[in-house]
């Protein structure tokens, strides 16, 4: 009876267990995939981050939508520190946690001033990292009609396929350079128009985006965010997923377009490299689409390289073979016959092959500076050069090779190249050289009336251990050390009268490397 009484608490406690179990699994299975929104009206027009949560949710993937969106806003809005949205957006990073953040820039700064732009990234991608999420980059449809913009204080119209063109091609400059992913929805938009004319992307201004617009971007959204195509997607009008009536008033017919657009994929193993001046490499694209795809199986799919700057990089067209050709950035482009485009920077360096620093051993005083001349070749070499000090609390250095000494000591100095080319430089900061040298006669006892004793004082200098005393005679070529002291003061006896003397002071430290230069002379004549 005791032994069918354990087995039944065995039972009911696994049985327990397991329920737990089940309980805890299902609620990791539903925890949802959380994706924050920043960015301007293209990107809250017709709600379009919640359009993502019904692709998602026709996908049976639990996603959960938030948006902090500022009508005509640009990221260094969003990322200068007091700004309102700025404020949100740390407190929202801090406060919940997310999977993604998707970043959207305005038009402007992306053609005007990319360097603004990638500040602003740089400092919101920070914030990102630090949360856990990830970078997605939401590039934008171009204007229908094309736009003025303002490129080194001339005004310059770009129509929409060359706006399109140089947004592409920004957007994958920064997402190569700052290491996160690219929507590029603006790429689908000229190839949806290339394709399906007659579907209207824009809104009646023909800058803002339609709800097809709309739909055709969060379909690239959703296949960047969650690696997963749209293509047969039961978002549509009407359906069970639409439950927030995002899209009933688009057809049928164009959402299955749509994506159609927006299912291929052409992508690069590498979205940034770094090539040496002289040297070669491959990058490869392979594309990515559903075999049932009426628009990608219409077309060859030939994919073809080619460099934006080929006085910097030149490419294979069939192969992608890159190879540097002079020092500098440029992009290599991926494109295929059905509209599709990527882009990969490269930057071409040139090592290092010779470094000088011209100075030796230097030898300094408390709070003296210096500045390294220095001989890097070739002369286009790209390599910095990184400075240490092995003791910063005595001689510190800065990353331009300028030193500045702070105490009495002996440091070294090394200097390193990118290429791993290592120089080192000892500096020695010494003692103050003896200053307020006084001599005078004094008295005491001597050995006769014709002698004198001169007493010699001196400022005293705290970091010394110790003093040395020089001497010489008028009419003598050289001094001679007479005594060792630790005070600031010595009696030089029995000096004949009638005659000059001349004396100098040296500071001791207890490394000799670092003991001071001999004082200026101080001359007495003894009557």
């Amino acid at each position: 009876m005791r032994n069918l009484k354990r087995i039944f608490l065995l039972i009911f406690f696994v049985s327990i267990s397991l329920f737990n179990m089940n309980t805890f699994i299902q609620a990791d299975e539903t925890t949802p995939i959380k994706i924050l929104f920043i960015g301007n009206s293209s990107t809250y027009y017709n709600n379009m981050p919640f359009m993502i949560e019904g692709l998602a949710k026709a996908d049976n993937i639990n996603c959960e939508i938030k948006t902090i969106t500022a009508s005509n806003y640009k990221l260094s809005q969003f990322a200068t520190s007091g700004n309102s949205y700025n404020t949100e957006i740390m407190n929202t990073l801090a406060m919940e946690k997310w999977d993604y953040v998707v970043l959207q820039e305005h038009r402007e700064p992306i053609m005007q001033n990319i360097e603004k732009t990638e500040s602003a990234l740089t400092t919101l991608k920070t914030a990102i990292d630090n949360s856990g999420a990830k970078t997605v980059l939401y590039e934008t449809q171009a204007d229908f009609m094309g736009r003025d913009f303002t490129i080194n204080g001339s005004s310059i119209y770009f129509d929409h396929n060359t706006l399109q063109y140089y947004m592409n091609k920004n957007y994958y400059y920064l997402s190569g350079l700052l290491d996160c992913s690219l929507a590029p929805a603006g790429l689908y938009y000229t190839r949806c128009i290339n394709t399906y004319p007659e579907i209207n992307l824009y809104n009646t201004d023909m800058i803002h985006p339609s709800l097809e617009g709309s739909y055709l971007a969060a379909c690239v959204l959703y296949q960047t965010i969650f690696n997963k195509s749209a293509f047969n997607n039961q978002f549509l009008p009407e359906s069970d997923y639409d439950s927030n009536n995002l899209i009933t008033s688009l057809e049928t017919e164009t959402a299955v377009k749509l994506q159609n657009i927006a299912d291929a994929a052409l992508n690069l193993t590498d979205y940034s490299i770094e090539l040496k001046k002289g040297e070669s490499t491959s990058i490869n694209a392979h594309l990515k689409y559903n075999e049932e795809n009426p628009v990608m199986n219409s077309s060859t799919d030939t994919i073809t390289y080619s460099s934006l700057n080929d006085d910097k990089v030149g490419v294979n067209r069939k192969t992608g073979t890159i190879t540097g050709i002079s020092t500098g950035t440029s992009m290599v482009m991926a494109s295929t016959d059905s509209g599709l485009m990527t882009l990969c920077t490269v930057n071409v360096i040139q090592p290092s092959i010779g470094f000088t620093i011209t100075e030796g051993t230097l030898s300094l005083h408390r709070k003296d500076t210096h500045t390294y001349s220095m001989i890097l070749s070739p002369e286009d070499t790209t390599d910095k050069i990184t400075w240490t000090s092995s003791m910063p609390s005595i001689v510190s250095v800065d990353e331009n090779g300028t030193i500045t000494a702070k105490k009495v000591g002996v440091a070294t100095i090394t200097a390193t190249t990118d290429s791993g080319i290592k120089l080192t430089r000892s500096v020695r900061v010494k003692l103050v050289t003896p200053t307020n040298v006084k001599v005078k006669k004094t008295g005491g006892t001597t050995k006769g009336k014709k002698y004198a004793n001169i007493k010699i004082t001196w400022k005293k200098n705290t970091n010394a251990v110790k003093y040395y005393v020089y001497r010489k005679m008028a009419g003598k070529s050289s001094y001679t050390q007479i005594a060792t002291t630790t005070s600031a003061k010595y009696t030089d006896k029995n000096k004949k009268k009638g005659k000059k003397y001349y004396y100098k002071i040296k500071s001791i430290y207890s490394n000799t490397k670092c003991n001071s230069y001999r004082s200026k002379a101080t001359k007495i004549s003894v009557k």
